[in-house]
């Protein structure tokens, strides 16, 4: 039990020493990274006072180191430069079409707009249907078979009602049903 217990103490203290010296090297690359940002400051600062001193601004030292490595000013090798990106854009784009076409050859499908007419056509045509079963004249009722006598022509019958009056509303009183004659009345 006591090598058990050795090797886990000694565990703990190994993973003690590898975490403090972590957190030390952490400590020191900030510190590091901190004093090469000051160093770095200082040392621009000085080269743009010996720069001066021989009647240099940094601007022009740029100019210089352009135009005697390429032979073109700053300005025309910005555009070349823009240019070139437009180029390479251009061509990588016609590369990957082209590498698109090869790896799947279905050819694009363009959208259809066919659809879309179909729907609106389909939404027209429910609204006018919406519109027209609105719009139907009211039914009136049927006329009671009692209402209109068997022959309109014979004198001295009233004439045949074949719709209800406005004050009813379409709803009339039952009335008492006659039973028809058998032979017509002898005049």
């Amino acid at each position: 039990m006591d090598e058990v217990n050795a090797m886990a103490k000694a565990g703990e203290t190994v993973g003690k020493a590898v975490g403090t010296g972590i957190k030390q090297a952490r400590h020191g690359a900030k510190r590091a990274g901190e004093q090469g940002a000051v160093l770095s400051r200082q040392a621009a600062a000085r080269a743009e006072r010996e720069l001066a001193s021989r009647g240099y601004s940094t601007e022009e030292l740029q100019e210089l180191i352009a135009q005697r490595a390429t032979g073109k000013s700053r300005k025309e090798l910005a555009k070349q430069a823009k240019q070139a990106r437009k180029d390479w854009e251009k061509r990588t784009t016609e590369s990957r079409k082209r590498l698109a076409a090869k790896i799947d050859p279905t050819p694009v499908k363009k959208k259809r707009r066919w659809p879309w007419l179909l729907l609106v056509l389909v939404v027209l045509g429910v609204a006018g249907a919406a519109i027209a079963l609105t719009r139907r004249p009211e039914e009136l009722p049927l006329a009671a078979a009692d209402d209109e006598p068997w022959d309109s022509h014979t004198p001295g019958t009233s004439q045949p009602r074949h719709r209800a009056s406005a004050e009813t509303d379409g709803h009339q009183e039952p009335r008492a049903v006659e039973t028809p004659r058998a032979n017509p009345p002898t005049p």
